[in-house]
């Protein structure tokens, strides 16, 4: 039977049996007896008993022939009381249990645990996560993922490209990637790249190990993407992914949230997100974000900054916006190079690239003009 699908009383005890002999062999009270379970569920009765020696426990279906110690008792509040949410004594009690025979026996059965040792899995809260600016060194490589699927004829290359000559003035080596030129096959969820030890079953069949690898020795990483159905384009959510290898499927409390512990042993990477998106209010970007600082916590990768122009193509396409195009794409520039010389964008430098380009009521009348034009004309899409 698949482990998603829904299993008998048997099945589970034949599970927990599992576990229970996973610890047996260390278990200090072990020895030779038998425990007789009489199980009610949904009004049906289920008998088996567990078989004990100085080995193995054994799960058996039916009646065993002098039991050391019965059970009868709801499936239900077995698993209450081998999970320890019902103490013994209070079962008997209420009547939820009714032993006969050895009730000491069931020392014989290790107790349920799931502990293991995690502790070379580093998940530690590093100075650097807690403040990122405060603890940097100027970035040398800076990696800019292009993430629009109409790769350099979208209009986030159009602002992007300018962020790139900022950082590149500011001493930092810059390389822009498109994913859309990329093969990276998509996810299948398989486990493979966290339970074994030769990575993803797609390395070596795609163009994405030499980009995790690329990625991985960079000092930051830029997110470029327009927005899409209220999030990110799904090019760049396989590249993320895939990229649930940088981490360990184990998971770790060490913050107020949990996340899986460090697997990557990066511990001074950060991540900067722009976006662009076809709306006039930056309201749009709430869920993008929102997914990108979950996405940077569970990475261990801190989020230092976020760009977000709205109304992108109306900036572009309409020509009473010529200045305020040029003011944006110049402070693009400007926001690159602070970035890289001081960890930070200048707010004033934010504000003027994120700023209001025209009211409400103009925005819409002009943006469905816009389309209007490219619907009537059926232009190629490549011209806008």
């Amino acid at each position: 039977m698949s482990s998603k699908e829904l299993k008998s009383p048997y099945e589970i005890m034949q599970s927990m049996v599992e576990i229970l002999n996973a610890q047996y062999s260390t278990h200090k009270e072990k020895k030779a007896g038998i425990i007789q379970f009489y199980f009610s569920h949904k009004n049906q009765e289920w008998i088996c008993y567990v078989k004990a020696d100085e080995n193995h426990l054994e799960l058996c279906v039916g009646t065993a022939d002098s039991p050391t110690v019965t059970l009868r008792c709801d499936f239900y509040h077995w698993l209450d009381l081998s999970s320890g949410k019902l103490n013994p004594v209070w079962g008997m009690i209420t009547r939820k249990l009714k032993f006969e025979g050895q009730i000491s026996f069931f020392k014989t059965l290790p107790k349920l645990g799931f502990n293991i040792d995690i502790k070379d899995k580093n998940d530690t809260h590093t100075d650097f996560e807690k403040n990122a600016v405060k603890n940097r060194k100027p970035p040398q490589s800076v990696i800019i993922i292009n993430a629009s699927p109409r790769s350099s004829n979208g209009y986030t290359k159009q602002f992007v490209s300018r962020f790139a000559e900022g950082i590149h003035e500011a001493g930092a080596n810059v390389e822009e990637i498109y994913l859309s030129k990329l093969r990276i096959k998509t996810c299948t969820g398989c486990w493979h790249c966290w339970i074994k030890e030769n990575g993803c079953i797609f390395d070596g069949k795609d163009d994405f190990y030499e980009l995790f690898e690329k990625v991985n020795h960079a000092d930051m990483i830029v997110y470029a993407l327009p927005l899409y159905v209220d999030g990110m384009p799904s090019i760049l959510k396989n590249y993320f992914d895939r990229s649930v290898r940088r981490v360990y499927p184990y998971i770790c409390s060490d913050t107020k949230k949990m996340r899986h512990p460090r697997r990557v042993d990066r511990k001074n990477q950060t991540m900067v997100v722009f976006s662009i998106c076809g709306f006039q209010d930056k309201t749009q970007f709430k869920a993008l974000e929102a997914h990108f600082r979950a996405i940077a916590h569970n990475f261990h990768i801190p989020l230092i900054e976020t760009i977000y122009r709205s109304g992108a193509m109306f900036l572009f396409n309409n020509p009473f916006s010529f200045k305020q195009q040029t003011e944006i794409l110049e402070n693009m520039k400007k926001a690159g190079t602070e970035l890289i010389l001081t960890g930070k964008i200048n707010q004033k430098t934010k504000r003027k690239i994120e700023q209001k380009i025209t009211d409400k009521k103009e925005f819409i009348k002009m943006t469905n003009y816009f389309w209007f034009d490219k619907i009537t004309n059926q232009k190629d899409t490549n011209d806008y």
